[in-house]
């Protein structure tokens, strides 16, 4: 049975994925060289007028970068519905499941508001497919505007929005923040956003708006210099994160007795705000996370001009309650089980900084996956500064780096023993045989791998 419009309506989770999935997914299907040549906004902006324009009437935040962006949103988002505001966040990709990328005051959509909000949105597709003069739409913009329908449904004081790859040409550069923020910027996406930290920046730089306040986190100086250059040409008003005073070296936890909880790792360190000093406890853990922490804080208080008010005293206390799964996220003891979605080099070595400095074990066992178009080499350069064996896999997606040629990449840093598999549920069976209830185990290097270690060992994102 169809519709008016001929569209075979959607009645349950199963169709809406197999409807969602049946679009072009960049983020599963890898990024081609000739992706930034062709793609534009033409399609979103076309789908979103059909839809009403539901992204404009509300107030936003857009965060673009290479790190950090979306413990960045998270902390936002969870400051301002602290703070009483009903905050929409749309980040991307997901890691469990795609309701993940949609959530409202701190909650993602049931799979039954995602049933709805397909099919609400499924003519106006079907409309925009038939018109010869735009790009089919893609998977990521499709749940670009799913998002922006359900907060103007759930009709949110403000957004906080997460761009997908880069800034200029992404989906979510539709909006008309009130602050743009751009967090740690590093090479990523190479082949897409470009091989410099310069180029890459323009194309972060893309979501400042002309006259709107913009957020810039410490970043490499050509690249600051690229983004401080972009906003004086906008008139956009630079605002530099307030800087942060890390306490002594922590001491790293030890293994917990048989019989002992999973213990709850934070951090502590000081946000020099003005001329007050905000002391910030959190389980976001990691001098990144800090800087991210200052950033959130920044852009926070940018909205107070606009009449968003979160005070010192909510900030602290959200950010004293905010998770962000599969950043250095600790789910198990004896022996210790990380995950964490290091992407890139930069990423790789923040989690090198972060690991041994929190928990305390015997030997690291790394289970990595990376996709194809990462720089695989850097994040192993990294991990093999502290990994004793690497259990080597790859995800269920198009983009994943075979094992085998990732084993081979391994071995030629020499960085030890490595252990080759074909898929992400062997791996972690091989590492918890290699581990001991003293050592340590960290799922690392994709979204995708670390996905489906929580997918089957049932933890929810």
């Amino acid at each position: 049975m169809t519709n008016d419009q001929g569209v075979q309506p959607i009645t349950d989770i199963a169709q809406a994925y197999d409807y969602l999935n049946s679009f072009t997914d960049f983020e599963r299907r890898g990024f081609h060289h000739h992706f930034a040549d062709t793609v534009s906004l033409d399609t979103i902006r076309a789908l979103l007028a059909h839809l009403g324009n539901p992204h404009l009437p509300v107030a936003s935040v857009h965060i673009a970068g290479t790190k950090g962006k979306g413990s960045v949103a998270t902390i936002i988002a969870a400051a301002l519905h602290h703070a009483g505001y009903d905050t929409g966040l749309y980040t991307s990709p997901h890691l469990v499941t795609p309701t993940e990328r949609i959530r409202i005051n701190s909650t993602p959509l049931s799979e039954d508001e995602l049933v709805s909000l397909v099919r609400a949105v499924q003519p106006s597709i079907q409309s925009i497919q038939a018109r010869p003069d735009l790009a089919p739409p893609t998977f990521f913009e499709i749940y670009t505007a799913l998002a922006f329908v359900a907060f103007a449904e759930a009709d949110v004081d403000i957004a906080v929005v997460e761009t997908g790859l880069g800034g200029r040409l992404d989906a979510t550069n539709v909006i008309d923040p009130l602050v743009a923020v751009i967090t740690p910027i590093s090479h990523d996406h190479t082949q897409i956003l470009g091989p410099t930290l310069s180029q890459i920046a323009v194309e972060k730089a893309g979501i400042i708006k002309p006259n709107r306040p913009v957020v810039i986190a410490p970043q490499d100086p050509a690249a600051h210099h690229v983004l401080t250059q972009h906003a004086t040409q906008c008139g956009a008003q630079v605002i530099i994160p307030p800087p942060v005073q890390h306490d002594v070296p922590v001491s790293p936890v030890p293994i917990p007795a048989p019989d002992e909880p999973l213990p709850v790792l934070r951090q502590s360190f000081t946000l020099k705000a003005d001329s007050r000093d905000l002391r910030i406890t959190t389980p976001l853990l990691g001098h990144h996370q800090a800087t991210n922490a200052a950033v959130a804080y920044a852009a926070l208080q940018v909205l107070t001009t606009y009449g968003f008010s979160v005070d010192d005293h909510q900030f602290v206390h959200s950010i004293a309650a905010v998770t962000c799964p599969a950043r250095i996220q600790i789910v198990a003891a004896r022996p210790w089980l990380a995950l964490d979605c290091a992407h890139n080099r930069a990423s790789a070595a923040a989690l090198v900084a972060t690991l041994p400095r929190h928990l305390s074990y015997d030997k690291l066992v790394s289970v990595l996956g990376v996709s194809a178009d990462k720089d695989a080499e850097g994040i192993i350069a990294e991990l093999g500064e502290i990994t004793d064996e690497f259990v080597v896999t790859q995800a269920r997606c198009q983009r994943a780096l075979p094992a085998a040629a990732l084993s081979a990449l391994v071995a030629d840093h020499d960085s030890g023993p490595v252990h080759t598999t074909s898929n992400v549920s062997q791996a972690l069976s091989v590492a918890r045989r290699l581990a001991g209830p003293t050592d340590a185990i960290c799922i690392t290097g994709s979204f995708f791998v670390v996905g489906e270690v929580m997918e089957e060992l049932g933890i929810e994102a």
